[in-house]
């Protein structure tokens, strides 16, 4: 063997020079942070694992922006459910994008491509990859909600990958060939895979969907080699199974600590158990912090949305005295890595009583200035419309601002952590019908906000601007597989003529910056870039970039199909790049996708109103990746 013969890993990760080679990463996500320290990939799903989504390129910026051409659009292959992004890595010295689609039906069920971007203005598809065997055609109605794909992850030579059905996947990078397959959700259950997956340490670790078919939540850590079960923890149910020890939450025991089996007693007994098919579901994003080794992953709902059933008490005022929270559904977790066992964990919608899904990312940045201190932070817009801030060693909440309209809680106690309800807007007894801001889609569905590490008090954040009525209503069954919903909810915008708004909104004083009406909803993600600018989509299919200091908008461009994806910037031989999903979808788009009755006020949950009050049903679809550069 020659020694003169280098070969790549991303980033001048490891190079075998004259004298041998470098040594290998020997966890993978080591491999995936020092990766991230080169702007020109994209290594993970949030670019990084403390989800960012900030690149430090700046070939595209303010002066040149003006030029931005399209460079080559991809087919995904699919129709609908374009949440997520591609990843790009170096694989064996070449730059290599891989992504999934979202889910039509079985037969073209998340598609995965890899393509080479040697000659970057001409990809080539070197392989795909669908799973054909095993697959189960009742995932498509059970996902809630719509079936979507949130993207894929690269470590160790192997991508790794899910499928809304339920199985976790390693392919090898170069060949799309099988590694290990494990199925770790389950249809019948309720339980279906929107994902992603997060690489931390030597594990592949994953959550599901199935709130609304009533799941049992559970977070499952696999080996990345093997695929076998290293750990599985739930999000309810006794002491053990939830992972909690006499440790958890140690310096705010009000939280709630170990020996108590809260998990079980803040539901009721009825059917052997309410915290059976609790929800408490981990659905979409999870991050890492490296250094305390902890993951950090929230629940969703619990369960069903007729609230007087998941409380042993009469009245409303009753179930919200602490006893009746239905833990551990609409929690922030931070887990140790090596066996899922709870640091902390803090609630922040208690006795959810309008599906405020607890499940929005939690970005983590270094050194923020908070009250003269500095402290490393989790941050976490949630779809009750309070932005959490809190410190990442033991759950302090530092800050609770409103992010949008919010009038179902006074404000959130910082000593407590707990919300000060307003009864008028808190949706309990059957069939009385309550207004409340926001919606259950929340003033932040899934989409992803951005931050710039260098400025960690201001995030870039899309946000949903309409409020709803909800009605519950009595419940039928308590069949695990089947919709476990029992309300009527009818949403509808905020102001007429406005459904979403980018906001820079700065967590420390609860303030924004600035921000951008739309007409149409903001269900993608950010990417901001030391290029000065912040790109976004619109689901009307305008892709924008804005000036990250004014909020202008700088250039925008009409794409296919609404866009529901999230940015990305990358760079091959020279060149700075731009990529993002269209394809319309998510709970917003899915009465367009699904062919739903958009005269049905209540269909989908509530969206089909919506929908139509924002015109989505003329908007068509079509699933394509677009990719732009900067033209001479």
């Amino acid at each position: 063997m020659s020694f003169r013969k280098s070969f790549l890993w991303a980033g001048g990760l490891a190079v075998a020079l004259l004298c041998g080679a470098a040594s290998v990463p020997s966890f993978a996500n080591e491999q995936i942070e020092q990766e991230a320290k080169n702007p020109d990939l994209w290594p993970a799903p949030g670019r990084d694992n403390q989800l960012t989504r900030h690149s430090d390129l700046k070939d595209i910026n303010l002066d040149n922006v003006n030029k931005l051409q399209m460079a080559w659009q991809q087919s995904t292959g699919a129709l609908r459910g374009h949440e997520g992004q591609p990843i790009v890595v170096i694989h064996n010295g070449k730059p290599m994008m891989y992504f999934s689609s979202g889910c039509p039906n079985m037969a073209q069920c998340n598609i995965l491509q890899a393509l080479d971007l040697t000659d970057p203005d001409n990809p080539v598809q070197v392989w795909n990859y669908v799973k054909k065997t095993d697959r189960d055609e009742t995932a498509v109605p059970r996902a809630c909600c719509d079936t979507v794909h949130r993207g894929v992850n690269y470590a160790d030579n192997k991508v790794i990958y899910h499928t809304l059905d339920g199985f976790i996947i390693a392919l090898d990078a170069s060949t799309g060939k099988e590694v290990w397959v494990v199925k770790h959700a389950y249809p019948e259950h309720g339980e279906t895979i929107t994902g992603p997956t997060l690489v931390a340490e030597d594990l592949v670790i994953a959550g599901f969907g199935g709130d609304e078919f009533a799941a049992r939540g559970r977070l499952t850590a696999y080996d990345l080699k093997t695929g076998k079960v290293r750990w599985k923890c739930h999000s309810n149910g006794p002491d053990k199974d939830v992972c909690l020890t006499p440790e958890t939450n140690k310096a705010h025991p009000e939280y709630g600590t170990a020996g108590h089996d809260i998990g079980v007693t803040s539901y009721p007994s009825t059917n052997g158990g309410e915290w059976k098919i609790g929800g408490g579901s981990y659905w979409a994003w999870g991050s890492y912090d490296p250094k305390r080794k902890l993951v950090y992953w929230s629940t969703g709902n619990p369960g069903h949305w007729s609230p007087s059933y998941r409380c042993s008490a009469k009245t409303h005022d009753e179930c919200n005295d602490g006893k009746h929270d239905n833990k551990w559904s609409m929690t922030i977790f931070a887990r140790h890595v090596e066996d899922g066992t709870v640091a902390w964990a803090y609630q922040m919608t208690p006795f959810d009583q309008w599906d405020y899904d607890g499940v929005n990312e939690n970005i983590l940045v270094d050194n923020l200035d908070v009250d003269g201190k500095k402290q490393d932070v989790l941050v976490h817009f949630d779809r009750n419309g309070f932005n959490y801030v809190l410190n990442r060693d033991d759950g302090t909440l530092l800050r609770a601002n409103k992010f949008v309209t919010v009038n179902w809680a006074e404000k959130v106690d910082l000593k407590t952590g707990r919300p000060i309800k307003v009864y008028e807007h808190s949706p309990f007894e059957r069939h009385r019908n309550v207004q409340a801001c926001p919606s259950a889609m929340g003033g932040k569905d899934q989409q992803p906000c951005s931050v710039d590490p260098k400025e960690p008090n201001k995030f870039y954040c899309p946000t949903n601007n309409w409020c709803m009525e909800d009605e519950p209503q009595d419940r039928t069954h308590t069949q695990q597989g089947t919709v476990y919903v029992f309300a009527n909810v009818y949403m509808y915008p905020e102001k007429p003529g406005v459904t979403g708004k980018i906001k820079k909104f700065d967590i420390l004083t609860g303030k924004a910056d600035w921000e951008i009406p739309d007409p149409y909803p903001n269900w993608s993600g950010t990417l901001n870039t030391d290029g000065g600018l912040m790109f976004y989509g619109s689901n009307g299919g305008q892709f924008r970039a804005v000036d990250r200091n004014t909020g202008k908008v700088v250039w925008e461009r009409k794409l296919a199909s609404g866009i529901i994806g999230n940015p990305i910037a990358w760079k091959v031989d020279g060149k700075e790049y731009i990529s993002v999903f269209a394809g319309l979808g998510g709970w917003i788009g899915i009465p367009v996708t699904a062919g739903l009755d958009m005269d049905d006020k209540f269909g989908a949950i509530g969206a089909t109103a919506m929908a139509k009050a924002a015109g989505l049903d003329k908007i068509p679809q079509g699933g394509v990746l677009t990719t732009f550069r900067v033209y001479p």
